[in-house]
């Protein structure tokens, strides 16, 4: 599943807003860290809104970030 949400970033890359990029680079990068972080936290290390991440996480295909970490976690 780590790879599936990898794979959906790079797919959509080029669709994302600087915000979504910013969190889509976050996560590439450091995985190990993000996959423990809270959406809150997720969202001040990528400089953007908690509900960024929120929206994020329903762009790559998820109910919600607890579902995309679950899928991060994996």
């Amino acid at each position: 599943m780590h790879q599936d949400l990898l794979d959906r970033i790079s797919s959509r890359y080029a669709t994302l807003s600087k915000g979504q990029k910013r969190i889509a680079d976050y996560i590439t990068k450091h995985a190990d860290k993000a996959v423990r972080m809270t959406a809150a936290r997720l969202a001040q290390e990528a400089s953007v809104s908690e509900s960024t991440v929120v929206r994020f996480a329903a762009l790559m295909g998820y109910d919600g970030y607890p579902k995309m970490q679950r899928a991060l976690q994996e």
